[in-house]
């Protein structure tokens, strides 16, 4: 599974962004700990994660969106997206954006879906 990422501080965000190279993609996982949907799409995601190939590259942060708030609507600005919980973003190279989703459109068969999609 790949390493999880904690992003809770604005420094780290930026951080991270610099971090991300042509070749990898990064995964924000947005939710909150009170949320019933947010706790089924975590599931969700481990699942998939724990059968990602070895080699593919991906960096997987989660993002805690009551405790880093302002880290949460900093990423939806960056990034020119909705802020939404819980929300998956899905980013290439570059910061490009691959697959943004949230609450019941996250599960295991889309992110299938989007990690062979060109």
């Amino acid at each position: 599974m790949a390493e999880v990422i904690i992003l809770n501080s604005i420094e780290g965000w930026e951080q991270l962004k610099k971090e991300i190279t042509p070749g990898e993609e990064l995964l924000i996982f947005k939710f909150s700990p009170v949320c019933p949907i947010s706790s089924m799409v975590e599931g969700e995601l481990n699942t998939w994660l724990s059968g990602l190939p070895e080699d593919y590259n991906l960096k997987f942060a989660k993002l805690d969106v009551v405790e880093s708030k302002e880290v949460s609507t900093k990423v939806a600005a960056d990034l020119e997206i909705k802020h939404e919980s819980p929300q998956v973003i899905w980013l290439t190279g570059g910061l490009k954006i691959k697959w943004c989703g949230s609450h019941y459109d996250i599960n295991k068969n889309k992110l299938k879906a989007v990690m062979n999609k060109a």
